[in-house]
């Protein structure tokens, strides 16, 4: 309903609803017709304001006989209308017409798709001829004129949009509908037709510039163009802008440089498959590192190791007892709890550890229970302040304990884990697993903790040990249930390989899930146990047979209607591509409300402008036109103020969706947690293989994509790009973020981030706030890089590169460096999750 001002009281307007429609039943190339009514007033015919581009360019009178108007009981029958556009409207750019009461109520208008419409977009055209004409500078300012000849009309009207370019980049956009009595008296023509142009002052500045001028949306150039401009010389300011330009030649000859000489010098590299090598160097320096990065061990506190023995190989057994007999940290007892392995010669080598080392301690058990009960037999028995669990045949880093317990006392964390690696039978070591910084979505997905954990006794024995019944996955169950019992903060990663998993014949380290088929149903079920305790529906289901699970949230349909979407998509021309990746969405977009935004940046082929005019008549679609230099940050944040959603999509328009289900999961993650600020794509290039999958920050001097090239459907290092995991920064390719976290960080950085690095500067400031960022790889598009926009590699792109690569380095020096979802040990220089560093004490 619409509303009138119905009188005054006490200085206060009052408001009453009006019942008004306008019914468009006729849309064609030479206008709209239909039927307009005024419901409180049934016997008076409407006359109408009509409104084009929001200027009044007419009043048409709905006094035309309508048959149908019985069919509602009206007693008039004259509330018809036709309406024909303009000529001065042919032009071929996109308008938009809509209707008001004469009083100047905006009319409700509808159409046969039922769907409400804030007005008709059309774009129309018709063979004219265009004369236009660049006079030149005149008191400081260019001017000109142009008009659009139709012989067969006999008209010749102004009114015409200029589009101005500098070095083939669009400056400026301006209308000829100024007042020029001089053309008028002249050509006999329409005076509106003459346009004056200010070039900015950074243009002012320079000593010769030469400015383009086309009429659009033909791109006819106008007569008299290009136009070149000589300014006074001024020596300060040649002077500065000598010093800018050197300045932009040194950015692109540092990029140059540092790559060539970081070719150059001689180094040692350590590729991932070259682990023993990394290993032979780096894990001596673990607790020299340690002690320089936590400080030391508080008090003599006494650590139980509790190693369920069944049957091990008696060499790998003795092999992990003098890991821990050759602890540098000497308080530990170890509880070797033998679950009835009736194997003779074993119980006879545990008899003679324990009497060789009074640290040790045997626990027989009479029937054989399967690893949780006797682990927590173990736990029973245990008598330090701190529980570490140990498999009777792996091996612990000599530094091991005391790292663990530096860690502890520096943080106070109630729950410690290290990084792990595997030992083959000849003790080579291998497939090191470098794990992030506590990431509890990730642990939902993957019992990525694994070894070596170290827990404080009390919280231990508070969450009631292991569950018998999880067998198999009996660890990430009690992982789980700790997290319901600790803050984050109380969970600490200690960065260094500490604990060496044995490769033997039916262990998981040798064979991974196959070699335990019952530890991924197992898995599944303490996933869904642990979000069940928590209050949180989810379906858990095994990926391919492997532990790893996919967790999908049971959101309510009323959830996400209220929620929504406001997908914004940046284009500039690329008609064909744009039209392809809205139809994708519309098509594939299931159980989330949505509108998309097209955000023209200035687009001027005649195919653009018919493209935003059909787009703007759509329904839940917008089409904003942003006539400035290419500008993605302040593109999106002018899509974002005009978003009605809860939730922004950030879109390329070279991005294509073909799953249903696609924004809805992304939009579920949010809706899961309120936390989670943002959440990104998986992404694959149009054969299939990995071009995002998550990003990684400090990698290349910023930040780089994850798993790059790699197949699609390949898990990644660890599983890391198949699962669902808490992550530095998503792509601005395809990321939904939470509006209120936008808003809140100040959206993108338009100032000094206006091309690269603004998604990555977003993520880091929506860490900074508190807000979670979430890769989520169950939402997967098609990707056509570098589609949108041209190769970033020419001196000038490398200029601005190189600027905002170190707006970053400086804004965030410390973020940068240390990724927390991405182990130090992996190299900044060689690619992610491919290359290895030997760290040293001073550079922690």
């Amino acid at each position: 309903m619409a509303k009138r001002a119905a009188g005054k009281t006490d200085n206060k307007t009052l408001v009453a609803e009006r019942r008004l429609l306008c019914f468009l039943d006729r849309i064609d190339n030479a206008g709209v017709g239909g039927w307009a009514l005024d419901f409180d007033l049934p016997a008076e015919s409407l006359t109408m304001r009509v409104l084009v581009d929001e200027v009044i360019v007419d009043v048409v009178a709905c006094e035309l006989h309508r048959d149908d108007a019985r069919l509602v009981s009206l007693q008039n029958s004259r509330i018809g209308f036709n309406y024909d556009i303009p000529e001065r409207y042919h032009d071929g750019m996109r308008h938009m017409l809509r209707f008001a009461t004469l009083d100047g109520v905006d009319m409700p208008m509808s159409s046969r798709s039922g769907a409400a419409m804030a007005g008709v977009n059309f774009c129309l055209a018709k063979p004219v001829r265009i004369d236009a004409v660049v006079d030149g500078m005149v008191d400081g300012v260019i001017q000109g004129w142009a008009l659009r000849v139709d012989e067969r009309a006999g008209t010749k009207l102004g009114g015409l949009k200029i589009l101005v370019t500098y070095e083939g980049q669009p400056v400026a956009e301006l209308l000829a509908d100024q007042y020029r009595a001089d053309v008028a008296e002249v050509l006999g023509c329409e005076a509106a037709c003459g346009f004056t142009f200010a070039p900015p002052p950074e243009m002012r500045r320079r000593e010769r510039v030469s400015f383009r001028f086309f009429v659009l949306p033909s791109r006819q150039e106008l007569q008299s163009s290009p136009l070149e401009i000589l300014y006074p010389e001024e020596t300060a300011r040649e002077r500065i802008e000598g010093l800018i330009k050197r300045a932009d030649e040194l950015f692109a000859f540092a990029y140059h440089l540092r790559r060539d000489l970081k070719a150059a010098l001689p180094q040692d590299r350590y590729l991932l498959g070259d682990y023993t090598r990394w290993a032979a160097d780096s894990l001596p320096l673990a607790l020299p590192r340690a002690r320089a990065r936590y400080g030391e061990v508080k008090g003599t506190p006494l650590v139980s190791v509790v190693c369920p023995v069944y049957r091990p190989e008696i060499g790998a057994f003795l092999a992990a007892v003098d890991s821990v007999r050759g602890q540098s940290y000497p308080h530990w007892e170890l509880l070797l709890v033998d679950d009835a392995s009736g194997d003779a010669a074993l119980s006879k080598a545990m008899q003679a550890l324990a009497a060789k080392d009074v640290r040790i301690r045997l626990l027989p058990q009479k029937k054989n229970g399967g690893i949780a009960r006797a682990t927590n037999a173990g736990i029973k028995a245990a008598g330090g302040a701190f529980v570490a669990f140990f498999d009777h045949d792996d091996l612990l880093e000599p530094g091991a304990l005391e790292i663990m317990l530096r860690a502890q006392a520096a943080t106070g964390a109630k729950l410690l884990y290290s990084d792990e690696d595997k030992v083959e039978r000849g003790g080579g070591l291998c497939e090191p697993h470098f794990k992030p910084d506590f990431n509890y979505r990730f642990l939902l997905d993957v019992n990525y903790i694994c070894h070596f954990v170290l827990l404080d006794a009390a919280v231990l024995r508070k969450v009631g040990g292991l569950d018998a019944a999880l067998d198999g996955a009996q660890d990430h169950d009690l992982l789980l249930r700790l997290c319901e019992i600790l803050r984050p903060e109380e969970i600490h990663h200690v960065a260094e390989v500490l604990y060496h998993w044995r490769k033997s014949g039916g262990s998981t380290a040798a064979a991974g899930s196959g070699a335990k088929p019952k530890a991924a149903v197992a898995g599944a079920a303490a996933v869904a146990a642990h979000l069940a305790r928590r209050g949180l529906p989810a379906r858990v289901e095994g990926r391919g047979g492997l532990t790893c699970y996919r967790t999908g949230w049971e959101i309510s349909a009323a959830q996400r209607k209220k929620a929504g979407v406001s997908i914004l998509i940046p284009f500039r021309d690329h008609v064909e591509m744009t039209l392809e990746c809205v139809t994708a969405i519309r098509r594939h977009t299931k159980g989330v409300p949505f509108e998309i935004i097209l955000l023209d940046n200035w687009s001027t082929s005649p195919e653009a402008e018919k493209f935003a005019a059909e787009q703007a008549n759509l329904p839940q679609t917008k089409v904003l036109r942003i006539a400035e230099p290419f500008n993605y940050s302040r593109i999106n944040n002018i899509g974002a103020r005009a978003a009605v959603h809860g939730f922004l999509l950030l879109l390329n328009n070279d991005v294509f969706v073909s799953d249903d289900t696609w924004l809805q999961v992304m939009l579920d993650e949010c809706l899961a947690d309120a936390q989670v600020g943002a959440v990104g794509a998986k992404l694959l290039y149009p054969g299939g293989a990995v071009q995002h999958a998550g990003v990684v920050l400090g990698v290349g001097g910023v930040a780089d994509h994850a798993f790059r090239g790699i197949p699609g459907d390949a898990p990644g290092y660890v599983m890391h790009a198949m699962a669902a995991q808490e992550i530095s920064a998503v792509t601005g390719a395809c990321m939904l973020v939470r509006r209120e976290a936008f808003e809140a960080v100040g959206g993108l950085d338009e100032r000094d981030l206006t091309i690269a690095f603004n998604d990555i500067d977003l993520c880091v400031k929506l860490t900074q706030g508190g807000w979670k960022i979430i890769f989520m790889p169950d939402a997967v598009a098609e990707h056509r890089e570098s589609m949108s926009r041209g190769d970033d590699l020419d001196p000038v792109k490398i200029a601005r590169f190189m600027y905002e690569n170190e707006v970053m380095r400086q804004r965030y020096p410390a973020q940068l460096p240390f990724d927390p979802y991405y182990s130090r040990h992996f190299s900044r220089e060689g690619g992610v999750y491919r290359e290895l560093r030997v760290l040293r004490p001073e550079d922690c």
